[in-house]
């Protein structure tokens, strides 16, 4: 990230003279009175009418987009969007957007996209953890100096920002009705002309629609799906709480950006005496030699004898949830002791002693993984494992460059390897990737052994590889698709697998086109036409 002085102000509650742009208003001037204000957050309450608007935008936005419609082509434009409202508001505010928040942003982009080119609900869910924590770091980036902020602390931020926008609940209502009672009359005309204007509008845009649905049947539908929705009082209800949540998620996190409350100083804590870090992690070290060499010669080697009638295979697959358990522990072990301990020779040999074992036991754990993977199938959470087994490899790595380089931007080098390491992840389409392993392992062929897991589990990313597989004509008139009839063609059978794994609700409308259940819907369409 771009290392720039950072010109905030210090604190939030110190009096900081207001924006010169600003005009003054007798209203704000009584509420800074009881409590000072930043120039931020004056900024933020005197133009209410920009901000609210602009919230107001997003959260209608966000009801057209999401409403009963979680992963369509949508959601990179409501990304766009909010990214493209951040670029315009945050400098009006006065804080400027750094250049190389570019990398957030592109990244936000590739997610978005890909969650219309995906139908794994598990990946829908995961990517809208991303976009949470990817918009978090942009906007706490903006607002501080954080070229020299650790894990931690970036951690400590993102929850005090969040805590902070919870706290601003009140803010659009206050800087609404200050807003409202600070009119003049010539606004307040504007006002009075707009809402007429949009009333008049109302009876000639049925007028015009009704037109128009005649004309195009395409439009039709979609009109008439829309005002269905639209006229049903409980689907009303929750399409005007998802803008209003959406309006008040925009506008108290700018709120909470405002407020500048993070303190921005970081206590160095690494001045504590070494020596019992030193004890404690010579002990650690010893015993993680002993274990790894044990690895080494009865995993790795296959050497040695193992316990009375037990075999390898036993042997690997077992303790690989505990061996993942102590590497992580170890990444926090060894970032605590470089925190708040003295550097010294000799506490940094065994860190680096600890972060190679801890190397061991990573290819120790994927090992086992793998075996368990070959003999039981591969699941979702197996595949996921396997990747967190890798990325924990990437970050060791920037924690053994910190042992050596005390000044190492490790969270930025988190940072852009999580990133690239979980988009990579959601792009490979993990569901296709898991369906073709595990008809793989069943020489290409889709029987009882893998059929259960293919429907009740994967999505219609999965489509691809149901369609490139056989089946055996043996097993056309077992029951293998719930409530199915029996086929008397392998094409149909596939074709109906695909099919149930189509969300029943789902249409290909403009709306809700998903790229997955679009091409998913076809492939099923061209076998049914096989026949």
């Amino acid at each position: 990230m771009e290392n720039t002085e950072n010109k905030l102000p210090h604190s939030t509650y110190g009096t900081i003279p207001p924006n010169p742009s600003a005009s003054p208003n007798p209203n704000l001037l009584k509420e800074s009175e009881q409590k000072p204000l930043n120039s931020y957050q004056l900024q933020l309450n005197q133009h209410f009418d920009q901000y609210g608007l602009w919230s107001l935008a997003v959260g209608l936005l966000a009801t057209f987009c999401f409403y009963k419609n979680p992963g369509a082509v949508t959601y990179p434009l409501f990304m766009a969007v909010i990214y493209l409202a951040a670029y315009r508001l945050l400098p009006s505010l006065g804080i400027p957007v750094k250049k190389d928040s570019c990398f957030l942003t592109a990244a936000a982009m590739v997610l978005a996209f890909n969650s219309c080119f995906t139908a794994s609900p598990i990946l829908l869910k995961l990517n809208n953890a991303a976009q949470f924590l990817l918009g978090s770091v942009f906007l706490i980036h903006q607002c501080y100096d954080d070229s020299r902020w650790n894990i931690g602390k970036y951690t400590n931020s993102i929850l005090r920002f969040w805590f902070g926008t919870a706290c601003c609940l009140h803010l659009p209502f206050a800087h609404g009705f200050s807003f409202v009672k600070g009119l003049k009359n010539g606004k307040c005309k504007n006002l009075f002309m707009a809402l007429a204007g949009f009333s008049a509008g109302i009876p000639a845009a049925l007028l015009l629609g009704g037109l128009l649905a005649d004309a195009d049947v395409v439009f039709y539908s979609t009109l008439y799906g829309l005002f269905l929705t639209l006229f049903n009082p409980v689907s009303l209800l929750k399409i005007l709480m998802l803008a209003l949540f959406f309006f008040l998620l925009v506008y108290c996190s700018l709120g909470s950006a405002c407020s500048m409350g993070i303190p921005k100083e970081i206590s160095e804590k690494n001045n504590r005496n070494p020596v019992a870090a030193i004890s404690f992690t010579f002990l650690i070290g010893l015993l993680y030699l002993f274990f790894c060499g044990i690895q080494i010669i009865y995993l790795f080697g296959r050497r040695g004898s193992l316990p009375w009638n037990m075999t390898y295979a036993q042997y690997a697959r077992q303790g690989f949830f505990q061996l993942l358990t102590v590497s992580f522990l170890n990444l926090i072990l060894v970032l605590s002791c470089l925190k708040y301990f003295k550097r010294h020779r000799l506490l940094s040999g065994i860190l680096v002693i600890i972060s190679i074992c801890t190397y061991i036991m990573i290819a120790s754990a994927a090992y086992r993984m793998l075996l368990y993977v070959g003999a039981y199938s591969l699941t979702f959470l197996r595949l996921f494992v396997l990747w967190f087994l890798g990325l924990l490899s990437i970050v060791m790595a920037g924690v053994l460059i910190l042992i050596f380089r005390p000044q190492f931007p490790l969270f930025y080098w988190c940072l852009v390897s999580v990133t690239a390491a979980y988009c990579a992840f959601a792009w490979c389409r993990p569901d296709y990737q898991i369906a073709k392993y595990n008809i793989a392992r069943e020489g290409g062929w889709i029987t009882p052994n893998n059929i259960d897991y293919l429907i009740q589990t994967l999505s219609a990313d999965a489509a691809t590889a149901i369609a490139e597989a056989k089946i055996d004509p043996c097993f056309l008139d077992s029951q293998l698709i719930p409530h199915s009839q029996e086929f008397t063609d392998t094409a149909a059978m596939k074709a109906a697998i695909i099919n149930s794994l189509i969300p029943l609700e789902w249409e290909s409308g403009i709306r809700n086109y998903n790229v997955s259940l679009a091409a998913a819907w076809k492939l099923a369409e061209e076998l049914q036409a096989s026949n």
